[in-house]
């Protein structure tokens, strides 16, 4: 087979090539990965340029119809608000088929047949979207009120899903163990059951990968993180920032729902509690834990307050991240949650919604970026590329080679340190340092309610809905 069919079986269905295994991912030759790549990326270029209507606009605007090199595509990366780049007010006057022509200029799929001119919230229409499309758009938390939709198709959700069951048995040392992969764990995920928006699909991934059946998967809330809610949730932070929180207005379709917002705040009250009985009762059993690193400290702290400790000796795995939902952790959090759980260590991972990876920490402490995953670094000013070799800290651009229905290129607004030498883990692929950071924080602002935040300006939102 020719590299060029190599490269397309690569980036249609990584899982598939590498054999679901991370470390086959991250121990190809450098100089095999990026002959894969640029192959890749020729084919998605070739096939998406005259399908996209901005992806179009913006190749003739610079003159690109090929590209040579990894680097030309680094023209192309789109700025990290193109997929926030409608009005606001469309979300806030239920404007949905105008939101559904901004996001048809985005996407290869025809959205023209899209039944939406009933949808009275983001919920209804982004349901709508799938049953009459087949699109299935991902969401971030919220950006000043303005959310990121990424237009997924259901194959790039199944990919996502793999993608996280191979690099969490990577990282715990169970990439080759047959049992771990196939059998049930009891799975715990602190934070929603479900939905739309990346921090909401997580659940559903750990049920894939580590529970495989409902009956061992035990949620910190049991209902589905509505993406009305945590569009409220932005606006009820940027209000409160105003000092305009009074002046804050509720949708009748918002107003219509606060029986569900109401019983969903009773039962968090009692989440924590009831989810600490039960790992009390599964204690020598396997155990897989994610979500919040939060509501696992609250959980350790407790256990080890009334004297338990390496609950799950040999058979845990914890995977938990985001920070304190906006608050400080303790400094030995990592010391305390092990020392409760029995984990040899926590896993750490680097990820956002717009990209199909999640990078992992090494031996070494660095986010390894997988093969499908073309990264960059920009001059933050300039927007000048850095060359692809040694290690430069700039701006985070990557290319996301899965996509096939929209174009995975863009530049973010993390700062990263980016660096190309040898790790000495092992492991072929470029790795990015541990220090990550918003650019916006050099200017002292906050321009993201980051993952950690989304389950606390959720809950910070109903309690606003309840009362109001």
């Amino acid at each position: 087979m020719g590299i060029n069919e190599e490269a397309v079986r690569m980036a249609n269905d990584p899982p598939r090539f590498f054999d679901y295994s991370a470390h086959n991912a991250h121990h190809v030759p450098s100089a095999d990965i990026e002959a894969m790549q640029l192959a890749a990326l020729q084919e998605r270029f070739s096939s998406l340029r005259d399908r996209i209507a901005v992806l179009r606009a913006t190749a003739d605007e610079q003159g690109i119809t090929e590209f040579s090199s990894l680097q030309d595509a680094g023209q192309l990366l789109f700025p990290h608000t193109v997929y926030k780049s409608y009005p606001v007010s469309l979300l806030e006057r239920n404007r949905f088929d105008q939101m559904t022509k901004w996001l048809s200029r985005l996407t290869t799929v025809d959205l023209s047949r899209a039944e939406v001119g009933d949808c009275d919230g983001i919920d209804s229409w982004l349901e709508a979207l799938e049953n009459t499309t087949g699109l299935s758009l991902t969401h971030s938390s919220g950006t000043s009120g303005t959310m990121t939709f990424l237009p997924r198709t259901s194959d790039g959700y199944r990919i996502m899903s793999e993608v996280f069951g191979m690099t969490s048995r990577d990282f715990n040392g169970l990439d080759n163990d047959a049992e771990a992969r196939n059998e049930p764990w009891h799975t715990f995920f602190l934070g929603f059951r479900g939905g739309r928006s990346h921090a909401g699909r997580a659940a559903g991934w750990a049920l894939d990968n580590f529970a495989k059946t409902p009956e061992y998967l035990y949620t910190l809330y049991d209902a589905e993180m509505s993406s009305d809610v945590m569009f409220m949730a932005a606006r009820v932070r940027r209000a409160e920032a105003r000092g305009e929180l009074s002046q804050l207005e509720i949708s009748p379709a918002l107003k219509a729902r606060q029986a569900e917002f109401e019983e969903t705040q009773r039962s968090v009250a009692q989440a924590l509690e009831q989810l600490f009985e039960k790992l009390l009762s599964l204690r020598g059993e396997r155990v897989y834990i994610g979500g919040m690193n939060g509501a696992l400290v609250e959980l350790s702290q407790k256990g080890l307050g009334l004297g338990y400790s390496d609950m799950f000796t040999g058979n845990i795995v914890v995977q938990c991240g985001g920070g304190n939902k906006g608050g400080a952790l303790p400094d030995d959090w990592e010391d305390l949650c092990m020392r409760f759980t029995g984990a040899r260590q926590l896993g750490q991972y680097y990820g956002m919604t717009e990209v199909s990876m999640m990078a992992s920490k090494c031996s070494e402490g660095h986010y390894h970026v997988p093969p499908w995953v073309i990264p960059y670094v920009l001059d933050p000013q300039s927007g000048d590329l850095a060359a692809r070799e040694g290690s430069h800290t700039g701006r985070a651009g990557f290319f996301d080679l899965v996509p096939q229905s929209h174009w995975g290129g863009f530049a973010t607004g993390d700062e990263i340190t980016l660096d190309w030498n040898a790790c000495p883990c092992g492991r072929t692929t470029p790795h990015i340092h541990p220090q990550i950071r918003r650019l916006s924080e050099k200017e002292g602002g906050d321009d993201k309610i980051t993952c950690a935040a989304a389950d606390d300006a959720h809950a910070a939102a109903l309690d606003f809905l309840t009362h109001a």
